[in-house]
């Protein structure tokens, strides 16, 4: 995941200076009266997530730092709304807590989201275009104590801030989200992430 996000975060830094000259006007098609661009987009960054989880008859929330990746393919309406699909990757969490009696026990999670979000540009200035955005879609969650272990298909809803930074076909974005996941006692994940999304 590390190589990953070093990897993107390379693309971030060497892309703008291959990217093209076009207008967004110069580079829309039109199909049935709306102005589309077509977009693939890869973001990466780091989650706080706390994990509300049950375990030998005792609630405790479980926090962990992770690392995530997002990659998403998308279309661009009117240069102001966006709808895309969304994958997002996060690597396993660990952490030590205590249950009740029992101390110390190894509480580990791992998840893969499949989202649809849309995003909206707020204001358009020449340089930064800032954003919003909802999504949901579903999660799927393992997530491990000791000798329990549970497997779950679950809910994800997420809403999003962020600032684009266009490059002719390219857009560099930085982001903040929020992301619930109905599992167990309820996930909550608080991420920030850059990404780059080529318009084609």
């Amino acid at each position: 995941m590390k190589k990953l996000i070093a990897t993107s975060m390379a693309v971030l830094i060497a892309a703008p200076a291959f990217a093209g000259g076009q207008s967004y006007e110069q580079q829309t098609s039109n199909f049935l009266g709306w102005e589309i661009l077509p977009y693939v987009s890869l973001r990466g960054g780091a989650t706080y997530g706390n994990l509300n989880y049950s375990y030998n008859g005792t609630k405790e929330s479980v926090s962990q730092n992770i690392y995530q990746a997002r990659a998403a393919l998308g279309l661009s309406l009117y240069d102001k709304t966006r709808v895309e699909f969304e994958g997002s990757f996060f690597t396993k969490g660990n952490k030590n807590k205590s249950f009740g009696d029992i101390e110390n026990v190894g509480v580990s999670s791992k998840n893969i989201e499949l989202m649809a979000n849309a995003y909206m540009d707020l204001w358009h200035f020449h340089y930064i275009q800032p954003f919003a955005g909802l999504g949901a879609g579903m999660a799927f969650i393992d997530t491990q104590a000791a000798d329990q272990s549970d497997n779950n298909t679950a809910f994800s809803a997420m809403g999003t801030l962020g600032l684009a930074m266009p490059f002719g076909c390219f857009d560099v974005e930085v982001a903040a989200r929020y992301n619930y996941i109905d599992v167990a006692s309820g996930m909550h994940n608080f991420s920030a992430d850059v990404g780059i999304r080529y318009m084609f």
